[in-house]
């Protein structure tokens, strides 16, 4: 194309998880400087994450200027602890985390300690009860502590944390690891700078209040013919926590017998499990860092596992309906509506990518989506993943200029049927090994 800026955007079938390849011109001599934006695979690992990893060090010469850990699920995080011996090959110039991973902030030292804990119990809890119908739920609390479903012994999120932050320079010297909220001024490694890229730190707030905001139901794609319109407020509280009235007797004697509490109490634990675990999942998510890329004109907003809080705090300037924060900010619908490529929230999940984000892209944005259907979800419920009334959004607003991992095959995986092969203006190489946008 002749408005080529020379980017090359790698998206790398691994499963169920994140693993983008970031690759820029650096001068004319054909020289490429390369950012890694998560490494990780947890629900249907396919057994590519190795060769993957090979193909990226022959790819960069061993040589990252920039590596950016959204957030600590395994499915972002995991291939730093199965991989340690080949990135102990690598050099990086800087790596990015959020807020969240800073061990000189005891408020966030804090809340990754209870998260850890409550994976850790819920994790018991399920091994106790043994119903395969808590198999999903169970590998959330995984995701949280990088163990169970088939990863190699020691490849857990506190291995992967420790291999990110034991990175060298080319120089030799130990990578410097900056902690990031939204509005913070990004500090990019001088290969960056001195190629021309830009880049702008959009999540994650800083408010509490805000990250633990996590759905937004009004403005998520819950059901096909999803209009985008708002309806009537939302219930109070969430499903999982609504039971059938208890019918006391008002009558002597009043009270019911021990055996008939414990069974009643028995009878709602799944379902307070259940809910226990989608919110500690959801809270990791929602400390992604979001950032924005330009290089040469060209734009790219990388955003994690996002979900609304994060979102809202962008879009809005806070919590919608807060102080007038009613409407998209005039800095998002321009950097919306300037958009060139989009990687898509939590693997097309119904709890990122609002509508009002779909809504406000530029037509003809670029998207890629790394996802593996079955992992997540329930289409009867409407909660699949990837939710599939967001995905046909995404493919109207993009033109058709939409990727899935899952288009392709690598390891033990085959691609999902009916998706079509990869076409203009993606490629796939090394037998469908990864998905490229070159623009």
């Amino acid at each position: 194309m002749p408005d080529a800026a020379g980017i090359r955007i790698r998206m790398y079938r691994v499963g169920f998880g994140d693993f983008f390849l970031l690759s820029l011109p650096t001068g004319g001599g054909g020289e490429q400087a390369h950012v890694l934006i998560d490494c990780g695979v947890h629900a249907h690992d396919i057994h590519a994450m190795a060769g993957a990893l090979d193909l990226m060090k022959g790819d960069t010469g061993g040589k990252l200027a920039l590596v950016i850990m959204t957030h600590r699920h395994a499915d972002h995080i995991s291939g730093f602890a199965s991989g340690k011996d080949t990135f102990a090959g690598f050099t990086v110039e800087r790596v990015w985390m959020s807020w969240f991973e800073d061990p000189s902030d005891g408020d966030a030292a804090r809340i990754q300690s209870n998260l850890v804990a409550a994976a850790m119990r819920l994790r018991s809890a399920f091994a106790a009860r043994s119903d395969p119908a808590d198999a999903e739920f169970d590998r959330m609390a995984g995701n949280i502590l990088g163990e169970s479903l088939g990863l190699a012994a020691g490849s857990s999120n506190d291995v992967a944390l420790q291999v990110l932050r034991s990175f060298k320079t080319a120089a030799g010297g130990p990578t410097p690891v900056d902690y990031y909220r939204a509005g913070d001024p990004a500090k990019l490694p001088q290969v960056l700078v001195d190629a021309g890229l830009d880049a702008q730190i959009l999540g994650p707030p800083t408010d509490l209040n805000l990250v633990a905001q996590m759905d937004s139901k009004a403005h998520q794609y819950l059901t096909a013919d999803d209009s985008g319109d708002d309806g009537p407020p939302a219930a109070p509280f969430d499903r999982v926590f609504q039971q059938p009235a208890l019918m006391w007797p008002t009558h002597a004697p009043p009270l019911y017998s021990i055996a008939q509490i414990e069974a009643h109490i028995a009878a709602n634990q799944p379902e307070l499990l259940a809910a226990a675990a989608q919110s500690a999942d959801n809270a990791i998510n929602n400390q992604s860092v979001v950032v924005l890329f330009t290089f040469k004109g060209k734009t790219m907003l990388f955003c994690g596992d996002a979900q609304w809080g994060n979102w809202a705090n962008f879009l809005f300037g806070g919590a919608i309906g807060a102080s007038g924060k009613g409407g998209l900010t005039d800095d998002s619908k321009a950097i919306l509506g300037s958009l060139d490529f989009y990687k898509v929230g939590h693997h097309g999940s119904t709890n990122a990518t609002p509508i009002d984000v779909v809504n406000a892209l530029k037509l003809g944005c670029v998207a890629m989506c790394s996802t593996d259907p079955g992992a997540y979800g329930n289409p009867a419920k409407g909660t699949e993943v990837p939710r599939t009334p967001l995905l046909a959004a995404l493919a109207q607003r993009t033109q058709n200029q939409l990727a899935r991992s899952d288009q392709v095959a690598a390891g033990t995986a085959r691609p999902t049927a009916g998706l079509g092969d990869v076409a203009a203006p993606f490629s796939s190489g090394q037998d469908g090994k990864y998905i490229d946008y070159n623009f």
